[in-house]
């Protein structure tokens, strides 16, 4: 991206970039920022470093990025700005489920055995089925954050890193193909908890409840981010009925 295709707005915080945050200002991480952009976390930390992007520092020298300062980038460079970002992360606790967690990580082949299956004889899936190389890749990003969560107690960034990835995959056009590969994910999670459990598996008694709770969090956190840039497509009227 050429300094010519940045506006006014972008051209002004050249420079600025190592002014101190302001306390309680609305800031984003560096992977958070890169999700609402839409590229990846080196080309952010490239572009806040060579002034491209408006970003700041803490007193412990980590990149932040201020939620309307990024809006407002967006917008002199043409594209649409999303609404639907939270920076702080969710105090949604529970009970930490260890030997919940446990056994996930240890279910992680099955998991991704079973969201690659596809049954014979029914329609043709609206989104491919993974290959199993690709499958096992996706259902270790899946678990083991996952399986932290549980570990901990605490949804916090794992909610973050599901509405970054609901932002991200709107920005590349992907809406569909995200919101599919978390539910074949989240469900086959689910089921080979359930039959892990039914086999005699060590876990919490609150476990299994635990888990579809934190499941279905997660799902919401990336439909919110879905739903950060659609917000600003406008409602076309309805047509009239005949």
């Amino acid at each position: 991206m050429a300094d010519g295709a940045f506006g006014p707005s972008a051209r002004r915080w050249l420079g600025v970039r190592e002014r101190m945050l302001d306390p309680g200002r609305r800031s984003l991480t560096t992977g958070e920022a890169a999700a609402m952009i839409g590229v990846s976390i080196p080309t952010i930390r490239l572009w806040a470093d060579s002034g491209r992007v408006p970003c700041h520092r803490t007193a412990g020298g980590h990149r932040r990025f201020e939620v309307e300062e990024i809006r407002d980038w967006l917008r002199s460079t043409g594209a649409p700005p999303p609404r639907a970002v939270r920076a702080a992360p969710s105090q949604v606790d529970f009970l930490p489920c260890p030997r919940m967690a446990g056994a996930l990580v240890n279910l992680i082949g099955a998991i991704a055995v079973r969201a690659a299956r596809h049954e014979t004889g029914g329609p043709d899936r609206p989104v491919p089925m993974p290959s199993s190389n690709r499958s096992l890749e996706d259902a270790s990003r899946y678990v083991r954050p996952l399986a932290r969560t549980l570990e901990l107690g605490r949804l916090g960034q794992m909610e973050d890193r599901a509405e970054a990835a609901g932002l991200r995959g709107t920005v590349r056009g992907q809406e569909v193909e995200v919101l599919i590969q978390d539910r074949r994910l989240s469900a086959a999670t689910i089921a080979e908890a359930e039959d892990a459990i039914a086999g005699g598996a060590d876990v919490e008694e609150f476990g299994l409840a635990t888990l579809h709770s934190v499941a279905e969090h997660l799902t919401a956190a990336l439909v919110r981010g879905l739903a950060g840039l659609q917000s600003e497509i406008p409602e076309m009227p309805a047509a009239p009925l005949e």
